[in-house]
């Protein structure tokens, strides 16, 4: 017996029905999915954050190894510089090289002793989670640098020392550009940053 498609009324109700299963089943999916990705995103991020810094790990290090300029000599030659390319997500509010600006984690870096810490790079999230970056091989003492009246970019003095800010790198947020270090003598050697914070 041949059926008409056009005239079978026999499975009619199921079809709704059917079809409420289905965009269900595929809404199920999609949050599904949407939650994963939503679990990978900060993953990737975290991940792309450790290749940068340790290809900045790799160039501070090899910077140690060349000359350093004599700050005390006005006419002295620049010493060896590397430049740190750094494309840090937008939830980063800070980078410190040699340096915690917050210790007490209350996401303000003037309101407490900056806290030194060597041959480290802290970074912290918008949501107070810190994490520190260990660059492992020869001491790197981190200064910050301000650029003379003549061209020369010479170590940051503060009047105020008992915080530290005058030891250690900060970049605020958007942490996000190139950045230049030169290796500098000034009662110790340091690695001196060539852009403003």
């Amino acid at each position: 017996m041949k059926r008409d498609i056009f005239t079978d009324k026999e499975g009619i109700d199921t079809i709704p029905l059917k079809m409420i299963v289905y965009v269900v089943i595929t809404a199920c999916i999609l949050v599904l999915v949407s939650i994963a990705w939503n679990g990978i995103i900060p993953l990737k991020e975290g991940y792309e954050i450790e290749q940068q810094l340790s290809k900045a790990s790799n160039e501070l290090l090899s910077l140690q190894k060349g000359k350093a300029r004599d700050v005390s000599v006005p006419f002295s030659t620049e010493g060896s510089m590397c430049s740190i390319e750094l494309n840090f997500p937008r939830e980063i509010t800070y980078a410190g090289f040699g340096v915690d600006p917050d210790p007490d984690n209350d996401g303000n870096i003037t309101n407490s002793v900056w806290s030194i810490e060597n041959n480290t790079i802290t970074y912290r999230y918008d949501n107070g989670v810190k994490k520190k970056w260990i660059i492992e091989g020869q001491q790197i003492n981190f200064c910050q640098g301000i650029l003379s009246d003549k061209g020369k970019w010479l170590p940051k003095k503060t009047s105020d020392s008992s915080n530290n800010i005058d030891i250690g790198i900060v970049i605020q947020k958007p942490v996000s550009g190139t950045y230049v270090f030169e290796l500098v003598r000034y009662n110790g050697t340091y690695t001196l940053s060539h852009f403003p914070v």
